[in-house]
């Protein structure tokens, strides 16, 4: 072990080796590989993204409705926070900030006696990017049938989370289904006084009109507290809305909290005082989000989050004065 010389290699030296050694085979023949005599054609297509699991003695399965972006993440989504804040923490996670896009995980719930549907994507809306409106095909591949959904479960009445509920020819995506939301959410979003709105809420109007006004004869008004479902219980988040609605899931003592806006990026757990373009009161928005994060920090919360990357499951850690989201392994 004396005579023993550990050499390191700087990347200088590491190119200038392989340099040489790519050199010294030049002089080998090259091999005489037969080409196939078709060419492979690239596919092109993905997998369907959904992903089953169980809490406690229900079973759960996240399916994908695609995502929203890309988007300039300061500009789009964080216009009040400082540019170079915004960029560096995305860039410190390998990602751009520039063509940054969130997910969208729809979840769907079987309690054994009721087949729910947390939030339905954004049908055909391509106004965020096309890549969205996946939903139906992702739940066929997941061997869920729509006309087996008894209940859709909504956390708000933004575009990309109720727009899946109505399909095209206005024919409703799920038949047998009621629709679950907030009171107050419901009487926002259908408020005569809004028809009116311009730009970006209009949009917003009209694609929660057109989804919620042809079902209120199957409408179910949520409260703060109470069981939509069995296993199935209301939690209140305003903010991001103002009839904004997270939901506990429990079984046989296991607990998962689907917190839907409550944070679109994981940057957010960072900075719980970052307020989204899309919120409809920044302060309260910011404080429902300090709130939950303390409390899936504190009770150990497994959570699912509606745009972190898919499944979108993990849970939330404090991390000094702030908080981290720290995503579960996949069981494949």
């Amino acid at each position: 072990m004396g005579n023993l010389k550990i050499a390191s290699m700087n990347r200088r030296a590491f190119l200038a080796a392989s340099a040489a050694g790519a050199f010294s085979t030049a002089i080998i023949p090259a091999l005489d590989i037969r080409r196939a005599l078709a060419k492979e054609a690239l596919k092109g297509d993905k997998c369907a993204a959904w992903y089953r699991f169980k809490i406690g003695d229900m079973e759960a399965t996240v399916v994908s409705d695609g995502f929203l972006g890309p988007f300039a993440l300061a500009g789009g989504l964080y216009p009040k926070v400082p540019k170079e804040d915004v960029d560096a923490l995305a860039k410190g996670e390998f990602l751009s900030p520039e063509q940054f896009v969130i997910q969208e995980n729809c979840l769907v719930l079987n309690t054994g006696d009721q087949l729910a549907l947390i939030d339905t994507g954004r049908g055909a809306y391509a106004q965020f990017g096309e890549g969205g409106g996946r939903l139906a095909r992702n739940l066929e591949a997941a061997g869920v049938k729509a006309e087996d959904v008894d209940v859709v479960i909504l956390s708000h009445g933004h575009l990309d989370h109720l727009s899946g509920i109505m399909g095209e020819g206005s024919k409703r995506s799920f038949p047998n289904a009621q629709i679950a939301v907030s009171k107050t959410e419901f009487d926002f979003w259908t408020d005569e006084g809004k028809v009116s709105a311009t730009g970006m809420m209009k949009l917003f109007v009209d694609s929660a009109r057109a989804n919620l006004l042809p079902n209120t004869d199957r409408l179910v008004l949520v409260e703060d507290g109470k069981e939509v479902i069995k296993g199935v219980q209301a939690i209140s988040t305003p903010g991001h809305t103002p009839g904004h609605t997270s939901y506990m899931l429990s079984s046989s003592g296991k607990n998962l909290l689907y917190t839907g806006d409550i944070a679109h990026t994981p940057f957010q757990f960072k900075h719980p005082e970052w307020a989204l373009s899309f919120d409809i009161d920044p302060i309260a928005g910011s404080a429902t989000r300090k709130r939950v994060m303390d409390m899936a920090a504190s009770e150990n919360l497994a959570v699912i989050t509606y745009h972190l990357p898919f499944p979108g499951i993990g849970h939330v850690t404090k991390d000094g004065d702030a908080f981290r989201f720290v995503a579960s392994p996949m069981e494949l």
